[in-house]
């Protein structure tokens, strides 16, 4: 048994290898070439980006003056008999920065609040609890966002992920969590509005994109690319085809984009465009008001997906480099860890432990009367370990 798990393991060594190879030989021939790409040059690629040059050094501003928020939400869903619980917490860390000394740091609405605590008693399928979960948590993120934007005067609030649900966070239209999707629509419209009201740059910052629309759009432009004999003779013996096949946006863009540096801009309606019918009217509308892009913030770690909301009308690329030239000087903290310190605060405030769900399931059942054996499932029971 052991040499055929040996082997299996050979296999899965070469894999890796051959992947790793293969990145950094395209990486190297990127990043002889990334300066001379023109997306101009590629009409149906050029229809959907804001800006045409292939990748841009992003120059640090000073952050004396500035104001700037991190928003994160922390969620854990207990499974019991007869209901599930949902543990949801939103924090928002406001840092106020100096001309010379360290940023004064505010917490809304505390440095550490409470979780919410909501019983679901319906009849839900696993699908559908994962649904309701991640929209509660959003919700959570969007009603501190609201009072951020109402009680402090922010230029940049950093959301800890995507400014746009995911289509999978979206139940069928008789899905009793139904309600609760349109609640978070609403919350996101409220959002929007409340930041263009205020002059507030709203910032999400994915930390772990699992986007192809680079990859894809490199799919496109790099067979014409290759075309040039300099450029063929380069990229001889690199599987670039085999690469982009099974290379997310991240992986792709980490061997070439250098510190500071980001990629091309595009909105975010162009990556709705095979999945229209997963997206409401009403929220669609806001899509190309979403610029994306990629920024490698830390030497040694994978880019960051930055996605800016512009007001409508606005087609100047210098307002989402302004946003990306602050956010520089808050992820330079260590080489390997990229994410704006805003984000990490936040990130830290708002994470529920096992631990801090016990202490209230313990409180819960102390309160009720009710016993492990009345509350827990079977298999939160077994006496065997299993």
């Amino acid at each position: 048994m052991e040499r055929n798990f040996d082997k299996m393991l050979s296999v899965v060594v070469e894999q890796i290898e051959r992947a790793e190879t293969t990145r950094e030989r395209f990486g190297k021939v990127l990043r002889q070439i990334k300066g001379k790409i023109d997306l101009r040059r590629f009409p149906a690629v050029a229809a959907n980006v804001i800006d045409t040059q292939f990748s841009t050094k992003v120059q640090p501003v000073s952050l004396s003056g500035l104001k700037m928020a991190g928003i994160d939400g922390g969620l854990i869903r207990r499974g019991f008999r007869s209901m599930d619980l949902i543990l949801t917490r939103g924090v928002a860390v406001i840092f106020k920065f100096g001309a010379k000394e360290g940023p004064v740091v505010d917490f809304f609405p505390d440095p550490f609040p409470s979780p919410v605590v909501k019983p679901i008693m319906l009849s839900l399928s696993g699908q559908e609890l994962d649904q309701l979960a991640s929209l509660e948590r959003v919700a959570a993120e969007l009603r501190v966002t609201l009072s951020v934007l109402d009680e402090f005067s922010t230029d940049l609030i950093l959301i800890d992920g995507s400014l746009f649900y995911h289509p999978r966070d979206r139940p069928p239209a008789t899905s009793l969590v139904s309600d609760k999707f349109q609640e978070v629509m609403a919350l996101y419209r409220q959002v929007y509005n409340k930041a263009k009201e205020k002059g507030t740059t709203l910032v999400g910052v994915v930390k772990d994109s699992r986007s192809t629309r680079i990859v894809n759009i490199m799919g496109e432009i790099l067979p014409h690319i290759v075309r040039d004999p300099s450029v063929f003779e380069m990229m001889q013996g690199v599987d670039y085809r085999w690469l982009l096949k099974i290379s997310r946006d991240c992986d792709l863009l980490d061997t070439f984009l250098d510190e500071g540096e980001r990629t091309f801009v595009f909105r975010f309606s162009s990556e709705m465009q095979p999945n229209l019918s997963a997206y409401p009217d009403e929220l669609a509308s806001w899509a190309p008001l979403i610029w994306v892009t990629y920024v490698k913030t830390a030497q040694d770690d994978l880019p960051l997906r930055i996605e800016v909301l512009v007001g409508e009308g606005d087609n100047d690329v210098r307002l989402l480099d302004r946003a990306l030239s602050a956010i520089l000087p808050v992820s330079w903290q260590h080489k390997e860890y990229g994410i704006p310190t805003p984000i990490v605060e936040a990130d830290a405030r708002a994470r529920i432990s096992h631990n801090e769900s016990q202490i209230i399931i313990d409180r819960l059942m102390a309160l009720s009367g009710l016993t492990y054996t009345a509350l827990e499932k079977r298999r939160s029971r077994n006496p065997f370990g299993g």
